[in-house]
């Protein structure tokens, strides 16, 4: 079962924080804390109905996150789904995110993650 996470609660802000700072050490943390973290989903209802991957986080826009290339590689080895889908108005993956912020460094990230699981 995925964890969801309001947006307000306070793990949900400390790791949305750490992503979007570029603290490394404090993503680390929070997921080997919390092992489902990396799968979890943020959850909005201020603006409708939203959800978001913490791979969502890290690509929004307007993208250029401090360390976004190794926050991303984070953020997969603990598990975090590639093609998870924003759930709401659309249904983009982080790689349109990346993509619509012209964050190359992150699009590079997240085809190197995937290149693995494309040639098996």
């Amino acid at each position: 079962m995925t964890l969801h996470l309001d947006a307000k609660d306070p793990l949900a802000r400390a790791v949305v924080n750490a992503i979007q700072t570029g603290d490394v050490p404090t993503l680390k943390r929070l997921l080997a804390e919390h092992p489902d973290l990396a799968t979890a989903r943020i959850d909005r209802h201020d603006r409708g109905a939203q959800s978001r991957t913490l791979l969502h986080i890290a690509t929004d826009w307007p993208g250029h996150y401090p360390n976004g290339p190794t926050v991303v590689a984070e953020l997969v080895q603990a598990g975090a789904d590639l093609n998870s889908r924003f759930v709401g108005t659309h249904n983009e993956t982080p790689l349109h995110w990346a993509a619509s912020s012209n964050d190359v460094a992150v699009l590079d990230a997240l085809i190197e993650a995937a290149a693995p699981r494309l040639s098996t």
